[in-house]
């Protein structure tokens, strides 16, 4: 029976990377339950493929299979960890287009874009590997006469990684990548959306030489996603829980780990201002603006959701970006390589953006361009970029209207005017979200001072995209604990050890 239920106008090189099992243990199982659940296409929300879903039990079995290689996987060399890292990143460039057009049927992004989500993921982990063998601890000057002090750093065991459905290639790299180069095993769960991208570099992973049990992908669908998220939390086994999603579901998981005291990594949501100044350079701000909001048609947690534009420029600013965005943004067929922008991945988030774009209207906003009454041929979860104005000054009710509180998560934008610094940074941080912020102006203080003064993870000063692996992601206030990447990025998934000598 073929694994993808619908046509796509792609073939695939290596039609052995598709699979519906989860990979446990080195073996592709099945549910003993005999259960499935379904991945849909979002381009026309037709079947896509049939995944096994497995119980809470097999979700167990996976983390003791994971925790009994992880007592053999510690002990080897870092040298070995980069060789087989280094693998397992050339397997997945030699399969990029293959991986690409997965991303594309299950996720609806368009092939181009998902390419370079393919990249973005290798970038992890040869980052990684170059930093196996620099992992290390110190000696510490010992205060007691001949007590020598060292420092060791160790894996932690077995990491539960809880992936979301938005960015199904380079999430898994980032946390597993990062994780197994410490030398832990890993199990994880790939969100019931995307399922078929996780699948596909388990099968890769598989033929590069780690030992069976390192890593483990256990598919679930969103009915038993709760329980077996709950066997991650709750297991003793589980030393330590990586989460990518909405804050909510954070924060239910980190309170859940915290009765096992549980190590977590939490990348939650974000609410990130975008703020041009009066000075700054219109035609390069309107680009970081696309770049920031338009993305994978605006379904990433560090995409501009609230935009603050100088009063003086508002003008100005909203016809340059009525210029530019059919200029950037090319709808079309997800399989055409010419198109750049994309369906949303479900009804669920087409509603949302329809509630935000609607709740704005009803405030007084004005219509730039988009909306609900175009791009309906395009398919059921299509939205056109959208932009609108908001007029009313910064108000209490304008920090309370529905885009302003919560993030869209799609490509709708409102620009809000504003007329001093220190209106814009007050409202960039009234916010419980603290992941990401932009703002453009030449002023070299005010780069510095507003840089200094916006609460949150990442900033982007004169730059709309602030993701690489070099760079440390993650937030602040409710969007997250620990951070991902940067210059020590395997640090997250070690414990210190200390040795005290007497000689």
């Amino acid at each position: 029976m073929p694994v993808i239920k619908k046509q796509i106008p792609y073939t695939f090189k290596d039609f052995s990377l598709l699979d519906t099992r989860s990979f446990v243990g080195g073996k592709w199982i099945n549910s003993t339950s005999g259960k499935t659940f379904l991945v849909y296409d979002p381009e026309d929300d037709a079947v896509a493929a049939e995944v096994t879903d497995l119980t809470r039990d097999e979700v167990r079995d996976a983390i003791s299979i994971a925790h009994g290689t992880f007592t053999k996987y510690k002990k080897v060399p870092p040298r070995e960890r980069r060789f087989l890292m280094r693998a397992w990143s050339d397997a997945i460039k030699a399969n990029k287009e293959d991986l690409a057009a997965i991303c594309t049927l299950e996720l609806g992004k368009p092939f181009t874009e998902s390419l370079g989500t393919v990249k973005y993921g290798t970038d992890f982990l040869d980052w990684f590997e170059t930093l196996i063998e620099h992992v290390g601890g110190e000696t510490i000057a010992a205060a007691r006469q001949g007590h020598r002090i060292i420092t060791v750093r160790e894996p932690q065991g077995v990491v539960a990684a809880v992936t979301p459905w938005n960015s199904p290639i380079a999430m898994i790299t980032r946390k597993v990548g990062a994780a197994i180069a410490a030398g832990n095993t890993v199990v994880v769960k790939p969100a019931p959306e995307t399922p078929l991208c996780a699948i596909a570099l388990a099968k890769l992973f598989e033929r590069c030489g780690y030992p069976a049990g390192v890593l483990n992908v256990v598919t679930c669908s969103a009915a038993s996603t709760p329980e077996c998220g709950l066997e991650m939390c709750e297991n003793r086994l589980v030393r330590h829980l990586s989460f990518t999603g909405s804050t909510a579901v954070g924060m239910k998981l980190n309170s859940e780990c915290a009765k096992t005291l549980k190590r977590t990594s939490m990348e939650l949501g974000g609410n990130a201002p975008f703020i041009v100044f009066e000075d700054a350079d219109v035609g390069k701000a309107v680009d970081g603006l696309i770049a920031s909001k338009f993305r994978s048609s605006g379904q990433t947690c560090v995409c501009a959701n609230r935009v603050l534009v100088h009063e003086s420029i508002m003008e100005t600013f909203s016809k340059e970006l009525l210029k530019r965005i059919p200029e950037s943004l090319v709808p079309g067929s997800v399989w055409d390589k010419e198109t750049s922008f994309g369906p949303l991945y479900s009804a669920k988030g087409v509603a949302k953006v329809k509630r935000h774009f609607e709740d704005a209207l009803e405030h007084g906003a004005t219509l730039l361009t988009g909306g609900f009454d175009v791009g309906k041929e395009r398919g059921p979860n299509f939205v056109p970029p959208t932009a609108l104005t908001v007029s009313a000054e910064l108000s209490s009710e304008t920090s309370n209207l529905a885009f302003s509180s919560e993030e869209t998560f799609g490509p709708m934008v409102a620009l809000v005017p504003f007329a001093s610094e220190e209106e814009a940074v007050a409202y960039a941080n009234d916010t419980n979200a603290g992941l990401a912020s932009y703002f453009y102006t030449k002023d070299a203080g005010r780069q510095w001072r507003v840089a200094e003064a916006l609460e949150s993870g990442m900033v982007g000063v004169q730059v709309g995209l602030v993701s690489a692996c070099e760079q440390p992601f993650g937030g602040i206030k409710q969007s997250g604990i620990g951070r991902e990447g940067g210059s020590n990025p395997l640090d997250e998934y070690t414990e210190i050890k200390a040795i005290t000598f007497g000689v």
